[in-house]
């Protein structure tokens, strides 16, 4: 809270600072232009004085000349003294904003860094993949095999179908389409085709399995 109460003020300060150094160069500029001007005219005069042969009152304007020069010199090395300041205070402005924007990335950094740190990142990887495999065994228990489940066995069953089809080879046993889409799929074949109804095909197996004593 105090913190937030100074900074104004310190801005406050500086903004001050900056227009007073340039209100004080705007002055000097002033005084070397009035004093450049002085400078000027004292060599006129001085020039003047020495055409009509009088050499006291020009060497005095010549002094004049030589003085306002000077303080023109010296007037114009405080302004370049002055602006350095100037320069100075931007430049650390500039400094002071480049640091602040560096000091709120770094943190912002430091907090990204302690959610994507490659330790945390291969336990998030290893706990997902411990995830999708309590995933994928509650999938295999709800699917469940229904033999096991039901608590039937058609192993004999499974036997006899497979002997009937070695039979079904070896005597030309008709395909028996299955029902549903299988039925559909077993209806496809040549064109002209005769397809037989179920109860006629049955009636055929039951037959080859009295003759062959099934």
């Amino acid at each position: 809270m105090v913190g937030r109460k100074l900074f104004p003020k310190k801005k406050k300060k500086k903004v001050e600072t900056v227009a007073k150094l340039k209100t004080t160069i705007h002055q000097l500029n002033l005084k070397t232009k009035e004093f450049n001007r002085k400078s000027n005219e004292a060599r006129l005069k001085a020039a003047k004085a020495l055409k009509v042969g009088n050499k006291q009152i020009a060497r005095q304007m010549l002094i004049r000349w030589k003085t306002y020069k000077g303080k023109s010199h010296r007037y114009y090395n405080m302004i370049g003294k002055i602006e350095r300041h100037l320069d100075a205070l931007e430049e650390a402005q500039v400094i002071e904003n480049v640091t602040g924007a560096f000091e709120a990335s770094s943190d912002e950094l430091g907090k990204i860094a302690e959610n994507v740190n490659p330790e945390k990142a291969m336990e998030l990887s290893d706990g997902a993949e411990e995830y999708i495999s309590q995933i994928d065994e509650a999938g295999d228990l709800l699917a469940g095999d229904l033999e096991i489940d039901l608590g039937m066995d058609v192993e004999d069953e499974m036997q006899k179908l497979e002997a009937e089809l070695l039979m079904g080879d070896a005597a030309g046993m008709p395909e028996i389409p299955l029902e549903g889409d299988d039925l559909e799929l077993g209806l496809e074949g040549e064109e002209g085709t005769e397809i037989r109804s179920k109860d006629k095909i049955k009636e055929e197996i039951d037959k080859l399995k009295k003759e062959l004593d099934i």
